[in-house]
Parts: C-alpha cells; sequence; structure tokens
C-alpha cells in the first residue's frame, strides 16, 4: 500500500500562498531513451520556480494571484543516465488529467553534459483540484494515479 505524505508549507513571495505535498513511497518510473526517469512526488502550489532541466541560470518564477481559480501542479522528477543515453534535445514534457486533457510546461530541458543524475520539478498550470493521471515525456507515459492526489 502506497503511504502518503501531505505537508503544509508557506510559499514565499509577495503574498501568502498555502502549498500541498503529496509524496508516494513507491516512484513510478519509466526508460526515455536510455534516461531512467522516476516521478517521486506532487505538489500544488501558487508560486513556483520554472527554472529549466537540469538547472541553470534561469530564475523565472510563476505566481498564481489569489482568488485565480488555477494552481501549478509541480512535479518532481529524478534522472539517472543509462549506458545507452546520448544526450540531446528532448521534447518538453506534459501533464495529464484524468480526463486526457494536456497540459503543458513553460519549461525546457537544458544541456545534459556530463551530469550522470539530477532532479527537477515541472510545474504545470491547472484548475484547483485537477486530478493528474500522467506524465508523458515524448514516447514515455508514467502513471500518476496510485501518487494519491
Amino acid at each position: 500500500m502506497v503511504q502518503l505524505t501531505r505537508i503544509w508549507a508557506l510559499a514565499c513571495g509577495a503574498g501568502l500562498a498555502g502549498a500541498i505535498v503529496v509524496g508516494a513511497a513507491q516512484s513510478a518510473s519509466g526508460t526515455y531513451k536510455g534516461l531512467e526517469v522516476s516521478v517521486s512526488g506532487v505538489e500544488r502550489a501558487a508560486n513556483v520556480s520554472l527554472t529549466d532541466c537540469p538547472p541553470g541560470a534561469n530564475i523565472v518564477r510563476g505566481v498564481i494571484k489569489p482568488g485565480d481559480p488555477m494552481e501549478f501542479a509541480s512535479v518532481k522528477v529524478d534522472f539517472k543516465a543509462g549506458p545507452g543515453f546520448k544526450p540531446g534535445a528532448m521534447p518538453k514534457p506534459v501533464l495529464y488529467d484524468e480526463a486526457g486533457k494536456a497540459y503543458n510546461t513553460a519549461q525546457s530541458f537544458a544541456e545534459f553534459g556530463a551530469t550522470p543524475s539530477f532532479s527537477c520539478t515541472f510545474s504545470f498550470r491547472v484548475p484547483k483540484g485537477t486530478k493528474v493521471k500522467r506524465f508523458a515525456i515524448d514516447t514515455l507515459s508514467i502513471d500518476l494515479g496510485a501518487m494519491g492526489q
């Protein structure tokens, strides 16, 4: 059985915003062109970092104004380069809800270089309370349904 942890935290920024972290004891994973990809959690927040992956010089933030019917669903993803991985351009990830609607992110993949493993958080603007079902990078699709959001 998947154990869930809920943590309430205050986000930094101009106003106060609540964030809920929903994590699972087990992560959902898959492989894309020799890159091991595992999703370890989904966080809901109104104020997020929109840095590229792996993190670099981009320091842009995303902010949802109070009263807006939207929120960010931020997906924490861990990457590990396998022996068959060859660095190159990667498409932006997409998040899907239970109805199959796609949500895009403003974030991109940067050059991986010689980094064998790294973690990133991709944020998607979704209607509040949206049940996310799947995280995808091109042909890789990772089921988020068991993460209990």
